[in-house]
Parts: C-alpha cells; structure tokens; sequence
C-alpha cells in the first residue's frame, strides 16, 4: 500500500523525533550542520525553505510542524531522509539512520522500503512494539561480497526488495515465494564458486542447503528454518499450497525474511574467512520470529 493511498500523517512526538533524526547529535550516526539543513528539505522537494536561523533541532522541528497537515510534503522528507544519495560516503550510516526512522515509522503505520534502490514510503499496519527490522538496501548490501556474478547480485538484490514489497503491500504469499528463490539464487552461485570445477551444485533449495550446513557456510541453528522456508517456497505450486493447507501469512513471511537475513549474514562471515558462530547472523531461539542482522537491531 503506497503512502499516496494512504496520507501521510504523523503525531506530534514523531515529529519531534524524526527532527532529531535529520540533525543527529554526537551521538548519532549522521549529523547535519546548520547550513545542511536548508539544503536537506530543498533537496526533498520542498520549496520555500527559509535560511537557517537559531538552533538546530527548533529550526528543524519548525518546518516539519509547518507542513505537518501535508502528506506530500512529510513523505518528501521521510524518504529524503532514507535516500542513499544524502550518504554517498557511508553506506552504513544510511543503515542506520532507516532502521531508527522505520522503529519510528512503524507506531504511525508507515515503513521505509526500497525499490530500483530508491526509498518509497508504504503503509502497513500500526505496531505497539517497534520492530527490529532492518531496511532491505541494508541486507542486500552484502551481497556484492558474497555473490560472485555482479549482475546476478542485482537481480537477486531486487528480488529481496520485492519480497520486502509484498510483504508490506499485504501479499504474503509471493512474498515467501520470492524470499525462498533469493535464498536458492544465492547459495547456488556460493555453492558453484566454492566447490571443485567438476562438481556442479544441484540447483534446487534442498540440496543446496544441506551442502551450505555441511560445508559451514551457515551455521545450523539457520538450518531448521531455513527448511521451514523451503517448503513454504513450494507455494509457488498451488496444488501443493491445498494439499498441504497453507495459508501464509505475515508472521509466516517474517520468519521466512529472518531466514533469509540470518543466512545471507553467515555467508557474508564465511566469506571473509571467519570460522564459528556469527553473532550477526544467528536466530533467536527464544524468539523465532527474530533474526539479529548486523549492526544493532
């Protein structure tokens, strides 16, 4: 569900938090000096943006008050403010300022995801606790690391957005299905570039799994639901999906996005040569509905 079906409207504590957001402090990853902050909402789309005057956060939570009745004008921030192109230097910082805006977001019934690379506000359905989900721009960005072949590394890039997509857009179904083919994509082109010359990997999820745990590219507290996901993916069959009475739904695809986040996290370790257990790529097994991607959560 895009933003422009449903208007954006946020409440006056967000807003005060979304301002502290776009300054930052010392504390925070990303920090706007005076003069920036002009050119932020300028750069969003805004126009008649005054020059900076007083102190940083007043001057910031001024503008964002004075358009608080202006869906337009709040989206233009809110993806600005999730806009690779305002971290051109630091990737990561841009990871970390979305994953606070979406905790933000998503009491108001918002979230930040990615399409083509570029941010798009959804609506979704209001949480009381914030989750701890990382933005797919951030998830996929390992991929380039771990995936050998630059151009399927962005197909399989845009799958995971289009999984993220549907999740939130209330279709869990192809969500599943698309999450299930990006794990398949990618621990195929693993398994090809790490086995010997004469062995060709078998190109379907159960095998390539069961190699993947052999071999220690992920760890096997991943494995189970890594399984799991595989035969949700065969919803793609719908004779299956009514044989075996599915019926997905959102907790369902945030298992099956977990699986996927802690395995690209353990691919990604293994990769750089690290051997044991990845903190950053492990379930929680007291709550399996959570898997703690790199970086905090």
């Amino acid at each position: 569900m895009a933003a422009e079906s449903n208007p954006v409207t946020l409440d006056g504590n967000t807003l005060e938090r979304i301002a502290e957001l776009i300054c930052g402090d010392d504390t925070s990853p990303s920090y706007r000096r005076g003069f920036e902050l002009p050119k932020f909402f300028l750069a969003a789309g805004w126009s008649g943006v005054p020059d900076f005057d007083g102190y940083r956060r007043d001057w910031t939570l001024t503008q964002l008050r004075e358009r608080q009745d202006d869906p337009t004008a709040l989206a233009q921030a809110l993806t600005r403010l999730a806009d690779p192109r305002e971290y051109l230097d630091d990737d990561e910082v841009r990871a970390q300022v979305v994953m606070e805006l979406n905790r933000l977001l998503a009491v108001e019934g918002y979230q930040i995801v990615y399409e083509r690379g570029r941010p798009q506000l959804v609506g979704q359905e209001p949480v009381l606790r914030r989750p701890a989900l990382k933005a797919p721009l951030e998830l996929t960005a390992s991929l380039s690391e771990i995936v050998t072949d630059p151009r399927f590394a962005e197909q399989l890039r845009r799958r995971l957005d289009e999984a993220h997509t549907c999740w939130h857009a209330g279709a869990p179904t192809a969500a599943i299905i698309m999450l299930g083919s990006t794990l398949e994509g990618v621990l195929y082109d693993v398994a090809k570039a790490r086995s010997p010359a004469d062995r060709e990997p078998r190109d379907e999820l159960d095998s390539l799994i069961k190699q993947a745990v052999k071999e220690g590219w992920i760890q096997r507290d991943v494995d189970d639901y890594a399984h799991t996901l595989r035969k949700l993916r065969n919803l793609v069959h719908p004779r299956r999906q009514l044989v075996d009475n599915y019926d997905p739904d959102t907790d369902m695809v945030r298992i099956s996005w977990n699986v996927v986040v802690a395995a690209l996290n353990d691919l990604a370790t293994s990769a750089a040569g690290r051997r044991g257990p990845s903190p950053a790529g492990s379930i929680d097994r007291d709550d399996p509905n959570r898997a703690n991607a790199s970086g905090p959560g």
